[in-house]
């Protein structure tokens, strides 16, 4: 065998063995979500305010999200699995939580394809803060639903400041 034809032998050796310890990254099935950021803006057409929250989500095995069809029990309307994104809007006077306004969303299905089904991703939610004024405070708290109806932790953001949209 020539020298190059062994260090080609060697390269593809060495590739191999590195490509097959390669690591994926694991999460617990139970998923997780956490706060990531928020912004103030004006929502076409009406230009109504909205706060665009930014979530950091992770799920071992992958079943996060629901398909159009998904509407029989439990994720049917009357259930509160419905819904797979629940987020509670808390009013904050002297630091104790007031008034609750529930913004929950249904996530569409984002299963990947394929055997390594760990998820990891950003979720992008607006809600219409119209009715605050500026200078109020608010805080949130998040959780998300998977398919197997395991509920994550509740994330919370910082207390937040109603500001003008830009």
């Amino acid at each position: 065998m020539t020298k190059v034809n062994l260090l080609l032998v060697w390269v593809i050796v060495l590739a191999s063995i590195g490509f097959s310890c390669r690591k994926f990254n694991t999460f617990d099935p139970i998923p997780n979500i956490e706060y990531k950021s928020h912004d103030f803006r004006r929502a076409e057409p009406l230009l109504l305010k909205m706060l665009l929250l930014e979530m950091i989500f992770r799920d071992g095995d992958g079943d996060i999200g629901l398909d159009e069809g998904d509407t029989l029990p439990p994720f049917d309307k009357a259930s509160p699995f419905f819904h797979n994104l629940w987020i509670d809007l808390y009013t904050i006077r002297n630091g104790l939580p007031q008034d609750t306004f529930i913004y929950n969303a249904r996530i569409p299905n984002i299963t990947p394809s394929g055997q390594v089904k760990s998820l990891e991703g950003v979720i992008s939610y607006e809600i219409p803060v119209d009715g605050l004024s500026e200078g109020d405070t608010i805080r949130l708290c998040i959780q998300l639903i998977d398919r197997a109806l395991n509920i994550s932790p509740k994330a919370f953001s910082p207390d937040i400041v109603v500001r003008p949209p830009r």
